[in-house]
C-alpha cells in the first residue's frame, strides 16, 4: 500500500472530500480506482481539482454525515 495523500476536509453536503496529494500526477485519482481509507476500500466515482485540492467522491457515500468518520 502507498500513502497517496491526506483527507483534510469535506466539501459540500454530498460527501465530497478534499485531499492533499503526495504525488505530482493525477492518475491515482482516476474514476474507478480503489483507495483504502482507514483500511476500508472505497471506489472513486468522481474526481476534480479545486484550488490545489483533489476533490473526490466515493461510491456509496452520498451524504456529508457518511464521510465525516474519515
Amino acid at each position: 500500500m502507498l500513502n497517496v495523500g491526506k483527507i483534510v476536509n469535506t466539501h459540500g453536503i454530498k460527501g465530497e472530500v478534499k485531499i492533499i496529494s503526495n504525488f505530482s500526477t493525477n492518475s491515482i485519482f482516476n474514476v474507478g480506482n480503489i483507495l483504502y481509507v482507514c483500511n476500508t476500500p472505497l471506489k472513486i466515482t468522481s474526481y476534480r481539482i479545486h484550488k490545489n485540492f483533489h476533490m473526490v467522491t466515493f461510491e456509496g457515500i452520498n451524504d456529508i454525515n457518511e464521510v465525516l468518520k474519515y
